[in-house]
């Protein structure tokens, strides 16, 4: 099971689409899991609502579709 290679969390969603991406639930990393093998990390600060321009804000919670499908993995115990 993958774990996050900045904060070693076990909570990680893999996207598989053209390149396998595994987010990090802890602290928001993102990298590309090639098998064992994690690269291109890099950490995501998510931007706050509240910074918003209120044009952004007035659209609704509409997300862009994407050609990839997620899996969510937790460590059993």
């Amino acid at each position: 099971m993958p774990h996050c290679p900045l904060c070693r969390s076990a909570l990680v969603t893999l996207t598989f689409g053209l390149y396998p991406m595994a987010i990090c639930a802890s602290c928001s990393a993102r990298w590309i899991q090639d098998g064992h093998q994690q690269r291109a990390i890099n950490q995501i600060q998510e931007p706050s609502l509240m910074v918003q321009e209120p044009s952004l804000m007035t659209q609704g919670p509409f997300l862009a579709s994407s050609p990839t499908s997620t899996l969510t993995l937790a460590p059993r115990g």
